[in-house]
């Protein structure tokens, strides 16, 4: 079935952005007005929408009658033509849009009176420029466009003062679209790898980004990968025909020097590394002379001792290598593997207090990496590697150890590192200019507008990047805010371990004084599309720090999934301080039936309630 989409959930949204904003009447322009004073000379007061103004009438009116007007002079004083009759309270909006259209001489198009009736509904300015540009775009909506979506674009558009044209009718469609991101970056993907005109190192950098955007995870498995690696080649026990394939991979791909052997697997190198990590410790240690030796190892002693990446037997390990003023660098380089070997399967997404993780010390013991971005480049190595059958075995052991631990924490990394890698706030960082140009030049975003500048590629590589950044700015165009109002949209394409998972997030709020996020009052609904579960959708509307959930999905064995996450819910949301009302658990068809979107405290009659 076709699940719900912007539209059909933001009528029970906060009017984050109201059409009924106070605005400068134009001339030209058909307004809805209900006469209140009437004052010498044909002047009167009038009530448009939300504001009062004094205009000028060309012809005599009743007290009370409310009318649509047409703005004949904008300055130095408003006057207004009436462009209908008197109407009354029983006139309905499409009694109302059949007198408009007369009046203005206009289609009678049922695209026309859709477009009418939704702009008097909306209390939306009406001219006649307007009316037939907005018609010439819903006639040629998309075909998986629907109606309310298109007119909802034009309603957008209206309010942010865009040009009513086809590339920006586009682009907001794209934004309010729920899913289907993953599969435009597939198709963007297979098309760039079959394009003629594109450097192998153009191509190559925009299909890698393509490539991680789609698997955020790859870093913690390539993280766990080499740690399960490195654990194996420094097992003694295991016989050669196991580790030496293991040392040939680690020392083509450059991870592990020429020099390394099995029975030196890991020979540890002085290089410079990031500060912080184990690899400067040892680092300090191989100095041919040490001033402050004694002052060394006991930095070392108590590094090792702080150390919560590390278990109390895994640091007793590393200590036991290390005497009164003594430490060999090589011993205690090897245990410092051994023990970041294991973590790095075992506690892959622990970070330290430098916010360094297991797998950052273990590249930095190798010798590897002075900064985040080298150590990940030294990871991206791992990933790189032939993939020969016979090691196959070690890859998927790091795939399941990253996927027993994914937890929130894991899904909060890979969303913002997801939205990084995109380039959705391209523009904003470039503005503020807190980051090198050369990273943000990185990002997807800019690789694709620069892509498009080339006028010799192909068209099936230009209509995917020009999909994949209509998406992105149509997402932008419809996050906004409006006074302590705010609204903000994000999409985030993500394929970890083999599932696929298509989330977009809707959120609305308000902001405090400071200008900060008011956290105590919001309505977060995510939009998901899940390899197992399907289409499901999370309605999470939080007052006074109390959270009320709505669940949507067609399985009905999610209530008992639901069951065996409850109590872990509830305490998760205590500990950060709110508390939960309830869950309550719907089909889509019951979803339909309620009219969840429009009224959502009248359908919790209806479905699974799981109330604590």
């Amino acid at each position: 079935m076709s699940g719900p989409s912007f539209s059909s959930i933001q009528s029970n949204a906060p009017n984050v952005i109201s059409s009924k904003v106070s605005a400068p009447l134009k001339e030209g322009q058909v307004v809805h007005g209900t006469i209140k004073k009437l004052f010498p000379n044909q002047t009167a007061e009038m009530q448009i929408g939300n504001q009062k103004i004094i205009a000028k009438l060309e012809t005599p009116l009743k007290t009370g009658d409310a009318h649509f007007f047409q703005v004949t002079k904008s300055a130095p004083e408003i006057q207004l033509k009436v462009v209908t009759g008197p109407l009354s309270g029983g006139n309905s909006i499409a009694q109302q849009s059949q007198q408009l259209l007369q009046a203005m001489n206009l289609s009678k198009s049922s695209e026309m009176q859709a477009i009418i009736q939704f702009f008097i509904k909306e209390q939306l300015p009406i001219s006649k420029e307007i009316l037939i540009q907005a018609e010439q775009l819903i006639k040629n909506l998309p075909p998986n466009a629907t109606l309310k979506g298109g007119l909802e674009a034009i309603q957008k558009m209206i309010e942010l003062k865009i040009p009513l044209t086809s590339n920006m009718f586009d682009t907001l469609l794209s934004g309010k679209t729920t899913t289907g991101f993953p599969l435009l970056i597939t198709n963007l993907k297979t098309a760039l790898q079959q394009e003629q005109q594109l450097s192998p190192t153009q191509k190559e950098s925009i299909v890698q980004n393509l490539q991680k955007i789609g698997e955020p995870f790859h870093l913690p498995v390539a993280g766990a990968l080499l740690g399960k690696q490195l654990q194996t080649l420094l097992n003694t026990q295991l016989p050669s025909a196991i580790r030496l394939p293991i040392l040939q991979q680690l020392i083509t791909a450059s991870i592990l020097p020429s020099e390394a052997t099995l029975n030196n697997p890991v020979p540890i190198s002085n290089n410079p590394v990031l500060k912080q990590t184990a690899g400067e410790i040892i680092s300090k240690l191989m100095q041919p002379s040490i001033e402050n030796k004694l002052g060394v190892v006991e930095q070392l002693r108590s590094w090792i001792q702080n150390q919560p990446l590390l278990s109390s037997s895994q640091k007793e390990q590393v200590l036991m290598n290390i005497k009164e003023g003594e430490a060999k660098p090589n011993l205690v380089a090897h245990s410092l593997v051994k023990v970041f070997s294991e973590q790095s399967q075992q506690a892959v997404f622990k970070i330290d207090s430098n916010g360094l993780t297991p797998k950052d010390h273990l590249v930095s013991i190798l010798g590897k990496g002075m900064t985040i971005n080298s150590i990940n480049q030294t990871l991206e190595q791992v990933t790189n590697i032939n993939k020969d059958s016979s090691l196959i075995q070690f890859r998927n052991q790091a795939e399941q150890a990253v996927l027993s631990q994914l937890d929130g924490k894991a899904f909060e990394m890979a969303m913002k590192e997801t939205l990084k890698m995109l380039g959705f706030s391209y523009e904003g960082s470039l503005a503020s200019g807190k980051d090198e140009v050369r990273q943000l030049a990185s990002q997807l975003k800019p690789q694709l507008v620069e892509l498009l500048q080339m006028p010799n590629i192909s068209a099936i590589v230009r209509d995917g990047a020009e999909s994949i950044i209509s998406r992105m700015n149509g997402l932008q165009l419809l996050s906004g805010e409006n006074g302590p109002q705010h609204q903000l949209l994000m999409q985030v394409p993500l394929e970890f371990l083999g599932k696929r998972m298509d989330a977009t997030l809707e959120w609305n709020g308000r902001m405090k004084e400071d200008g900060k996020i008011d956290s105590d009052f919001a309505r977060i609904i995510f939009y998901l599309q899940l390899d197992s579960l399907k289409e499901t959708v999370i309605d999470m509307q939080v007052q006074n720090k109390i959270v009320t959930i709505n669940l949507f999905n067609d399985d009905q064995t999610i209530e008992t999934i639901a069951n065996k996450f409850k109590a872990t819910l509830k305490d998760g949301l205590v500990t950060a301080g709110y508390q939960l009302s309830g869950i309550f658990i719907k089909s889509f068809a019951q979803q339909k039936m309620s009219n969840l979107w429009q009224n959502n405290s009248s359908s919790k009659e209806q479905g699974v309630d799981i109330r604590i």
